[in-house]
């Protein structure tokens, strides 16, 4: 006969026990995570979850929270900086002495000598009181530029392009290397110069010195630019050759028949050459005679 179950005097059967009653290990490792996780919860702050970009009633909300320090400042940096934006462009725009009294704005005159600039747009003269307004003052051609810095008197010789053979310019312009032996002033440059060289700079207008014919318009290796002119003037034959000229720039061609002084190009630096110039030669007979003298004879006086 069986032992009767002391706890099933009330007929109840035998109650199931559960396992964290009976203290398993596994029970014992249940409890220690948990408590180590509630260790954890404690000492870190709750995250709140990424809900993405705060709406314009959030951030309104959100500028609201900002302290009225932070606020304030925000919106004065904002004023300072359109502030000055605006004295910027004001300085840019108005004139300097604007705000300045009559006396203090023409003591701002620049004196130098015996002639007074004023800041603006006129220049006085103190000699005879002649005031230059900016709208006569017109561009000088390169010509005249050219005969300005030279002068007739440091050139040396008189142009007078009234006869029927002319120099090649309007003016007198000074000379480089003349007729004869010479050091080769550049690689390629010959030690004997069978022309004259006119220094008048870079793209100064060049005549032809009398009617004739054109029978070369090329380049021509040394001498680049190449234009050469057959005359007959009065019976007196020759032919002038025009050297170094702007590469293109040559207004004729090859058959072309020229007046005297008829625009035939400019002067370049082009083939064997030191600097822009005209190389002017003057052939007799195929034979190259000294060309400045030859003008100088053939010209008027």
């Amino acid at each position: 006969m069986s032992t009767p179950d002391p706890f099933d005097e009330l007929g109840l059967g035998t109650p199931n026990l559960r396992r964290r009653d009976l203290r398993e290990k596994s029970t014992r490792r249940s409890r220690k995570a948990a408590r180590k996780r509630a260790a954890v919860a404690r000492t870190t702050p709750p995250t709140r979850p990424n809900s993405g970009p705060r709406t314009g009633k959030l951030n309104a909300v959100a500028a609201r929270k900002k302290p009225l320090r932070r606020r304030v400042a925000a919106k004065l940096f904002a004023i300072v900086a359109l502030s000055f934006v605006l004295l910027l462009v004001l300085a840019q725009t108005l004139p300097y002495n604007l705000f300045l009294p009559a006396a203090a704005s023409a003591s701002s005159a620049i004196g130098t000598g015996n002639h007074t600039a004023t800041i603006g747009q006129n220049l006085t003269a103190s000699g005879n009181g002649t005031m230059i307004s900016r709208d006569q003052i017109q561009a000088m051609s390169s010509n005249e530029l050219a005969q300005l810095q030279a002068g007739t008197a440091s050139a040396g010789y008189i142009v007078n392009n009234s006869g029927p053979i002319r120099w090649p310019f309007d003016f007198a312009v000074p000379l480089g290397d003349r007729f004869g032996k010479r050091a080769a002033p550049c690689a390629g440059c010959s030690t004997f110069h069978h022309g004259t060289d006119f220094e008048t700079g870079d793209a100064a207008p060049i005549y032809a010195v009398a009617a004739g014919t054109v029978t070369v318009s090329n380049f021509d290796g040394s001498l680049g630019q190449t234009i050469s002119i057959d005359h007959d003037v009065n019976g007196l034959v020759f032919t002038s050759v025009y050297g170094h000229m702007t590469a293109g720039s040559e207004k004729v061609q090859v058959g072309d028949k020229v007046t005297k002084g008829e625009l035939i190009g400019l002067t370049g630096s082009t083939g064997a050459s030191t600097g822009p110039h005209l190389f002017l030669e003057i052939d007799i007979n195929a034979v190259a005679v000294d060309s400045f003298v030859w003008m100088k004879a053939h010209t008027a006086h």
